[in-house]
């Protein structure tokens, strides 16, 4: 018997709302630098080409790097950035940042095996140089220099060194500290940028024997405000604190259900076990890729593999909760799906057995594709309303889960892993277990989409790499307005739909800063990254779509 062909109402419909899924995505993407603006420079880098600048330095500074090995990361001084924008305004700290504040840079650490003596170089990403430091054990032997001598190494390794004006900057303490074999000496220059709102830059010097083993610049946040930016977090931290007390009840109440469906019998423990595990691989991934953090972890008198397995079994150690809370959110989420009949775990269920090509997955890949696009627009709309009502600033970036894959030895690998991971975490745990269990508590799907959503939104109230930074309620608001299309897509389709959905908002999100990064090759795997969700879809249409078609003509 043929299949019934859809109305015309219906494929209207459908038509417009594809439509509208795709000018949602547009405006997200077309407003990804006013959501997580970028400071203007170079994000990312030629890691082959910084160690060889950072080589050349420290080569310059006589300091021997035979046999040493490097890695790179970047990092990100975002306290004081948010100080800075804050008192000064977003074009004068962009400006700064343009012209060399050492607020973003590029680090490159050398370590040799058998050597505990190491080195590190910070680059800015358009400017000069950051610093560059040696740590050196206490019994190493060298000079004794007087503090004359000392202080014209370190004056010259501020003008020569980091190009620093000497007579710009006052001593501000000099201390000596006399080693087994040596004498160190330590000294700091400050100097006043601005007066009113205060601002002072430093520069710490250690010289280390007769060379200078430590010169390093940084900007100074006034005490006052550093205390009253703790003060004010109190609003955001009571909000965060309030959905995580929420989410810990929801964690219980799975827990309770899961196990009173296990004596049951009615509930499944293979693709619940089979999720879970792909969330921990995913995290285990992501850190085994984090080559810079694998690289500081790293003990040189050790064997490297040893260093290696150390991290990522201890980091496997403390990921493992994950594994046994998700198995009970996703058991109970599925016990209860099953016992209403809805059917939203299907999809899922057929992907977890490899069904890559059924139809349902396809349907879901295509339809998350476009939800996920429709979630970045009314991420956009709700930013940009509360940027326009209360010019509500969204902080310079990048920060937190952007680091992931900016500082990975596979930034798409590291992108497609990470955020997986948490697309399969927060989606089976807020949609397919929290509403659910709302939906088959109450029976009403209101209280379904929007319980869960309001956790969500206040689960994600600290996160600082989400939009936007002021008041301190509005990212919650967003998140929470975010969460709640995810629970409708969810009531709506179903578990895979929403998860797909979640994947691509943050592949686009968090593969910004690369596609801004305007170098072809990173744009062009980026862009690719960000169809993954669309795989399915796509390996349906070619491969099952034209018999469909002509059985359909028959």
């Amino acid at each position: 018997m043929p299949e019934p062909r859809p109305g015309r109402r219906a494929i209207g419909a459908g038509l417009a709302g594809i439509a509208l899924c795709l000018a949602a995505g547009a405006l997200f993407f077309g407003s990804l630098d006013r959501l997580w603006p970028l400071p203007g420079v170079a994000l990312v880098a030629d890691g082959e080409a910084l160690e060889l600048r950072a080589r050349g330095l420290l080569d310059a500074r006589q300091f021997d790097l035979t046999g040493y090995r490097a890695a790179r990361r970047l990092v990100a001084d975002t306290r004081t950035v948010d100080y800075i924008d804050r008192a000064f305004g977003r074009e004068r700290t962009l400006d700064w940042i343009e012209r060399g504040a050492p607020l973003y840079g590029h680090r490159v650490y050398f370590k040799k095996s058998g050597e505990t003596t190491s080195y590190g170089v910070e680059i800015h990403p358009t400017a000069g140089i950051n610093g560059w430091w040696q740590r050196l054990e206490e019994d190493r032997p060298g000079a004794s220099l007087g503090e004359e001598s000392a202080r014209a190494l370190a004056l010259a390794a501020l003008r020569d060194g980091l190009g620093l004006d000497p007579t710009l900057y006052e001593e501000r303490s000099h201390a000596v500290v006399e080693q087994v074999a040596r004498r160190d000496h330590a000294f700091r220059y400050e100097r006043l940028l601005s007066e009113e709102p205060e601002l002072r830059e430093r520069v710490d010097l250690r010289i280390a024997g007769g060379r200078v083993g430590r010169a390093v610049r940084s900007w100074l946040v006034p005490g006052e405000a550093r205390r009253g930016a703790r003060a004010a977090e109190a609003p955001a931290q009571a909000l965060e604190t309030v959905g995580f007390a929420l989410l810990a009840v929801a964690v219980v109440a799975a827990f309770f259900i899961f196990l009173t469906k296990l004596r049951a019998g009615s509930a499944e423990l293979a693709a619940p076990a089979l999720w879970s595990g792909v969330v921990f691989a995913c995290l285990l991934g992501t850190y085994a890729l984090q080559h810079a953090e694998l690289f500081a972890y790293w003990e040189p008198l050790w064997p490297r593999w040893v260093s290696d397995l150390r991290y990522v079994v201890f980091r496997a150690i403390q990921e493992v909760w994950i594994v046994v809370v998700l198995l009970a959110l996703i058991a109970a989420g599925d016990a209860l799906d099953r016992e209403s009949g809805a059917g939203r775990g299907a999809s899922l269920r057929l992907l977890g057995r490899g069904r890559l090509l059924a139809a349902p997955v396809a349907l879901a890949s295509a339809r998350g594709f476009l939800v996920g696009l429709l979630c970045g627009g009314v991420m956009t709309l709700a930013v940009l309303a509360l940027q326009a009502a209360l010019d509500a600033p969204a902080a310079l970036q990048p920060r937190g889960f952007f680091f992931y894959p900016l500082n990975s030895a596979s930034p798409p690998a590291t992108t497609l892993l990470f955020f997986l991971g948490v697309a399969l975490a927060e989606e089976l745990g807020y949609r397919y277990f929290g509403g659910g269990w709302i939906l088959a508590w109450t029976g009403r799907r209101l209280p379904a989409i929007a319980i869960p959503a309001v956790i969500y939104g206040l689960t994600h109230t600290r996160l600082d790499f989400l939009p936007t930074a002021e008041p301190f309620w509005a990212r919650a608001l967003v998140l929470t307005l975010v969460g709640a299309v995810w629970g409708w897509a969810f009531l709506r389709y179903d578990a895979l739909t929403v998860v797909l959905s979640h994947y691509t908002a943050d592949l686009f999100i968090f593969n910004w800063p690369r596609l801004a990064s305007a170098q072809s090759a990173a744009v062009a795997v980026s862009l690719a990254t960000i169809a993954v969700p669309l795989i399915p879809a796509l390996l349906w249409l070619v491969i099952r779509g034209p018999a469909r078609l002509s059985a359909a003509r028959r």
